[in-house]
């Protein structure tokens, strides 16, 4: 049995199919493309690129999960368009966001993923929303400003301060201030004659003050001690005192019961109407007797001087 010889032509188309497979294959594994699983993808729209380009990662979180396709500028709407793809093991939430973010310092950019909480999810083809972050140009930039504006100020600062300072050290202020030096050694020469004439003489007093207080010193003692005493026959007086009071109070309280009682000599003396009225009726009865013979003496009293006859 003859085998049967390839020709040269089939072994060339093999040979050449066999070369393109290896270069698709390549060309995937150097854009981290995975062509045995099945990929996500998504679009985000921005408005400037900002250093993203095929190839450049996709990650969650720093993890990378898929890598950027392609990107081009969008003539009619004036944007750049992203498409990525996203391994289909990691599942995109509807309001997850697509952000712009730099990996590196070095400049390199990826888009990371933040995923939002939305129980429904993007689908094949769907477009994420987008989000930047500011580049290093731009912090630089607005850090630069803020720097400018501080300086700016400064320098307005400095400024008004030497205008003061020339303001200052003018011909007339330089005189004022002469003058002021001049009271101010003045003032000292005064002080230090001060401190002479009544600051020494009023320490030698105090001296003598403390020297007679170190004197008195026994006296002061036996004084406290005398007070010390005192204060300790008084705090023994003292219950003697309050019982003494107490027993008063209670008796003060007996006699004001006895007032109060009806039945009492005293109490039927404030609390009996007849009895009152009895006294009152007396004593009008003895103002009205006590008036008559005052009046007319002679009905009471019978005066001779050799002796009246009986009648």
């Amino acid at each position: 049995m003859k085998k049967t010889k390839l020709s040269r032509e089939a072994k060339i188309g093999i040979y050449g199919i066999c070369m393109i497979l290896l270069l698709y294959l390549g060309i995937n594994f150097i854009k981290s493309q995975d062509i045995f699983s099945r990929d996500n993808t998504y679009y985000a729209v921005y408005d400037n690129s900002d250093g993203i380009e095929a190839s450049s990662p996709v990650t969650i979180k720093g993890f990378r999960v898929g890598t950027v396709d392609n990107v081009w500028y969008d003539v009619p709407t004036g944007k750049v368009i992203a498409e990525f793809s996203v391994k289909s093991d990691y599942p995109v939430p509807a309001d997850s966001k697509a952000k712009i973010a730099s990996a590196s310092l070095m400049g390199a950019k990826v888009i990371d993923l933040q995923l939002g909480t939305d129980g429904r999810l993007l689908e094949d083809g769907d477009t994420i929303r987008s989000l930047m972050e500011p580049g290093l140009m731009q912090l630089v930039t607005s850090e630069y400003d803020k720097i400018k504006e501080m300086a700016t100020s400064l320098v307005e600062r400095v400024s008004k301060a030497l205008d003061g300072v020339n303001a200052v050290l003018s011909e007339e202020n330089a005189a004022n201030l002469s003058g002021l030096l001049a009271h101010a050694n003045s003032i000292s020469g005064n002080v230090d004659r001060m401190v002479v004439e009544d600051l020494n003489p009023m320490m030698a007093n105090l001296r003598s003050l403390s020297a007679e207080l170190d004197t008195a010193g026994p006296k002061i003692t036996r004084i406290v001690e005398r007070v010390d005493t005192l204060a300790g026959s008084m705090s023994a007086s003292v219950p003697v005192l309050m019982t003494n009071a107490a027993q008063a109070v209670e008796r003060l309280n007996a006699a004001m019961a006895a007032v109060n009682d009806a039945e009492g000599s005293v109490g039927k003396l404030i609390y009996d109407k007849e009895l009152y009225d009895n006294l009152t009726e007396a004593s009008q009865s003895l103002t009205l007797l006590l008036q008559d013979m005052k009046t007319n003496p002679g009905r009471y009293i019978h005066f001779s001087v050799f002796g009246g006859k009986k009648k």
